[in-house]
């Protein structure tokens, strides 16, 4: 009967989508803010922590001022429901609800791999979608996160840094046996660069990437004032590689949003076997 309970109670819980990257500077922000508003918009309940407790901009990328975040939680946690727990989120009007990171960077240290974990939990308790926007690197933090993921994305741009980072910590996922629920995203798949988009497979011995083209402008306005050009911009070329990517991640059938011409494009590429 025990068993049985447990069962029930973990068929439950929601999913957790964590960005993750090797280097900074490659737009894992930008593009975990825009998947939680994608997955909102799809009619799923949505939260997103913001798990890069000394400089997180989550809130920045939302408008929102935070009056309290993770590191007030964290002090709560041993008193803390799942009642309790939406106080501390905040509302967009998206329809994500939105954990910040702590105020001042020293009250990252607050923050525990083992109260990560309880956070999580009841999270999950409450959405469909819980998705992170972690720190890059492989703390313990991040580990803490990856852990407890369903899908890691980790997110690389066409850099040699961001890719060679990139190659360095899949190496590392597999050793830690989380191969299986980690994907590639390749940000500014178009950029400038003396690495092309198609190169990358045979880099990082990978065959399935997704792929978001560089749009500067766009994405640089969105985060400026503070509005997801998911919201913004709905019919742009950009807006519709990350509803593609998350109905992929959702198992959903793609469908684009606004008009489109009938052309050969990237998805055509991506959807190849």
């Amino acid at each position: 009967m025990e068993e049985l309970t447990k069962v029930k109670t973990e068929e439950k819980l929601g999913k957790m989508i964590v960005f993750a990257s090797g280097k900074g500077g490659v737009g894992k922000t930008v593009l975990s803010v825009n998947t939680a508003v994608a997955l909102a918009q799809k009619g799923y309940s949505t939260c997103i922590v913001d798990g890069d407790f000394q400089f997180g901009d989550v809130n920045l990328a939302f408008d929102l001022q935070p009056k309290l975040t993770i590191s007030d939680l964290v002090q709560d946690i041993k008193s803390l429901t799942s009642s309790m727990l939406p106080n501390y989120l905040q509302n967009h009007e998206s329809g994500v609800k939105v954990l910040s990171a702590p105020l001042k960077p020293e009250y990252a240290d607050l923050i525990t791999a083992s109260s990560i974990k309880d956070i999580i939990q009841k999270l999950l308790e409450l959405h469909e979608y819980v998705v992170a926007d972690i720190s890059s690197g492989l703390t313990e933090n991040n580990i803490t996160f990856m852990e407890q993921a369903d899908k890691i994305l980790v997110v690389t741009d066409l850099e040699m840094a961001a890719l060679k980072n990139t190659k360095t910590m899949l190496k590392t996922l597999k050793v830690l046996n989380m191969t299986e629920k980690v994907s590639v995203l390749v940000n500014r798949g178009n950029m400038e660069s003396v690495i092309k988009f198609k190169d990358v497979p045979g880099i990082l011995e990978l065959r399935d990437l997704f792929y978001i083209s560089n749009d500067f402008k766009v994405v640089s306005k969105s985060f400026n004032i503070g509005i997801p050009f998911i919201i913004s911009k709905p019919n742009e070329k950009i807006t519709r590689e990350v509803n593609y990517m998350v109905d992929k991640i959702c198992n959903r059938r793609y469908s684009a949003r606004g008009k489109r011409k009938k052309k050969k494009s990237f998805l055509d590429f991506l959807k190849r076997k």
